[in-house]
């Protein structure tokens, strides 16, 4: 008997031990996808972020008024969006940008995604994306447009990459005897929302405290980075990359 409870003690041991090293546990990050709509006719855009677990974030524009939603919605409606995302063919080709229509005047749509572990950005008119697709975009917006407004959060950060000319022309401006000299990651990731936009290109991360934007402006200052407060340049082991900081709300004119 004693053999046999030391067998399962060691056997229970075992399954906790596995659990606590579960890739999905309770404690891992939810998938998330975030994208950008914009109207060719009009030139109007909003960007949406929704995550698989239900949080999702709306941030629209007009010329009166900038509005920011943030809450969950329906668990059921993000687990159906995802599964379109995953179903994508545009989404999951390996010609991830797809070329505007000449005559097309309805939204384009701009979506980074984790497909199989590897983060994708894919643009195209959202009329290609399917009738399925479409239709779960289009109630996941619908939800998040009935999300509480967020009025306490103090901004955004969204990082770009710099490429091409545009990096050739960033580096004939900054460089000093032919070299930029690159931020150590060790440093960036001393500014946790600045590190989280540069690991996820175009996504909005939110500035929750006014501190918070002030800590990452003395960043930008005593670093003496390229550009202004809210409109600046890193350029990094990961790349270069083009930081805004944006407003979260704005109150009508």
């Amino acid at each position: 008997m004693r053999h046999r409870a030391l067998a399962l003690a060691a056997l229970a041991a075992a399954c906790l031990a596995l659990a606590a090293f579960r890739p999905y546990s309770q404690g891992a990050k939810a998938k998330t996808a975030w994208m950008t709509v914009s109207s060719i006719k009009t030139g109007r855009q909003y960007y949406l972020e929704v995550s698989q677990d239900g949080k999702a974030l709306l941030r629209e524009e007009t010329s009166k008024m900038l509005i920011t939603r943030r809450g969950s919605v329906k668990p059921q409606l993000a687990k159906d969006f995802f599964r379109e995302i995953e179903n994508s063919e545009i989404i999951n080709s390996q010609n991830v940008k797809e070329s505007k229509l000449v005559f097309y005047t309805g939204d384009m749509l701009q979506i980074s995604a984790y497909i199989s572990g590897e983060l994708k950005r894919t643009e195209a008119p959202l009329d290609n994306f399917g009738e399925a697709f479409s239709y779960a975009f289009g109630e996941v917006k619908k939800a998040a447009g009935a999300l509480p407004r967020e009025d306490v959060l103090a901004g955004f950060l969204r990082a770009v990459p710099v490429e091409g000319e545009a990096l050739v022309a960033f580096r004939a401006k900054t460089a000093v005897d032919g070299e930029v000299k690159n931020i150590e990651t060790n440093d960036i990731n001393k500014i946790k929302p600045l590190m989280a936009a540069i690991k996820e290109p175009h996504r909005l991360v939110p500035l929750e405290t006014a501190a918070a934007v002030k800590e990452l402006q003395d960043f930008v200052s005593s670093r003496k980075l390229y550009g202004l407060r809210t409109l600046f340049y890193v350029p990094s082991t990961r790349g270069t990359f083009k930081c805004e900081v944006l407003n979260a709300a704005r109150a009508r004119q």
